[in-house]
């Protein structure tokens, strides 16, 4: 059998491991042109089903290399008033030395693609697909150049080109929120400043009605050589509550992007105004919240699907990596054993679980209903 995987995110990477591993034929297209990092988002949270995945997809020397580079684990989940004043907590056991329940993306998909160098093709943008007479499935790239697998599996997010065609009339729900994503390095006069909690685990500040903003610790084990231990800033909020339409977010450069963040936390706990003044204003970028509050549903067939492609969902549930991570594992062992349709039934229950959950604490924290 031959698998072609349209996309080198989290998922499509667990799923080029665990099919290599299971020792099928495996290849993945990846349009970016490098493993370089991508404005996409900065500090995942691993939980149990993730870790439970991970494990069972990897060889122990990747496993090895993601536990090694990922954060030290946090014990914390709280929120604030803009004047730092606690409005929730949430506080978790220890964790052993071996949990990863949080990690850097850049750090995590390099951690990913360790002994894959012979399976990942970069610089391939995915156009569309055709079934052969022959029983095949023919990919066709934008660079005019064309491939042939058994399966084809879309892993390439929620823009997804593979779903595009394959479930043409599946609904993407733009949720309202943008997020604006920065860094602030850990130096020490940022551990002078910070609040314990925000180096504990994740914390939310919002008064309720404008821009909320998240802080996240990400504190190696062993960093990349690029960077070293920072604070994950994100401010959320609709177009009206940041104050700009998407044509100025997107169009703007990232200092003028931060500047944003700065502005609205003006007037907000010194502590915050800052940590946002030590950000790097180079490392900011903006990005839509999309979600679907139904799991896509195809025929059965040589073309399947995986993470975002079908089921996007909101961070507010923490779940979109661990349940993209959920199905790449449950995948391996359906490419594996001739179980394809199971797959494409168990997967579905599942995702939805994570979406509800995601949709429903929208509602706290973004005052956001979109109906679960």
């Amino acid at each position: 059998m031959q698998v072609a995987i349209i996309g080198a995110g989290v998922g499509g990477l667990a799923l080029a491991q665990g099919l290599k591993q299971a020792g099928i034929d495996v290849r993945v297209y990846e349009r970016d042109a490098s493993a370089r990092f991508r404005k996409q988002g900065y500090r995942i949270h691993i939980s149990e089903v993730g870790e439970q995945a991970l494990a069972a997809v990897l060889p122990e020397v990747v496993r090895r290399r993601v536990i090694e580079t990922a954060t030290h684990p946090g014990d914390l989940v709280a929120g604030f008033d803009t004047s730092l004043t606690p409005t929730f907590e949430q506080v978790y056991p220890g964790a052993g030395p071996d949990t990863v329940s949080a990690i850097d993306r850049y750090a995590f998909r390099r951690a990913l693609m360790t002994g894959l160098d012979d399976v990942l093709v970069f610089g391939k943008q995915f156009t569309s697909y055709a079934e052969t007479a022959a029983g095949r499935v023919q990919l066709t790239f934008a660079d005019g150049s064309t491939e042939t697998a058994d399966v084809l599996v879309g892993a390439d997010g929620v823009g997804s080109r593979v779903r595009a065609q394959l479930v043409p009339d599946f609904e993407v729900i733009d949720s309202g929120i943008r997020c604006i994503y920065g860094k602030i390095p850990v130096t020490p006069a940022v551990r002078g400043v910070a609040p314990d909690a925000f180096l504990r685990g994740f914390c939310f500040v919002t008064d309720g009605q404008g821009p909320g903003a998240a802080f996240a610790p990400v504190l190696f084990r062993t960093p990349p050589e690029e960077y070293g231990d920072y604070l994950m800033a994100v401010m959320t909020g609709t177009q009206a509550q940041l104050g700009h339409s998407d044509e100025e977010l997107f169009g703007m450069a990232p200092g003028d992007l931060w500047g944003v963040v700065a502005k609205h936390v003006a007037d907000w706990h010194p502590a915050i105004g800052e940590l946002v003044a030590a950000a790097d204003p180079s490392a900011a970028f903006p990005i839509t919240l999309r979600t679907c509050t139904e799991i896509a549903s195809w025929p059965t067939g040589r073309i399947t699907l995986l993470g975002d492609a079908v089921h996007p969902m909101l961070p507010s549930a923490g779940a979109g990596a661990n349940t993209a991570l959920w199905d790449a594992a449950r995948l391996t062992e359906a490419l594996a054993d001739g179980s394809l349709p199971e797959y494409e039934r168990d997967v579905r229950p599942h995702a939805l679980a994570a979406v509800d959950e995601s949709l429903r604490n929208a509602k706290h924290l973004f005052n956001l209903d979109l109906g679960a």
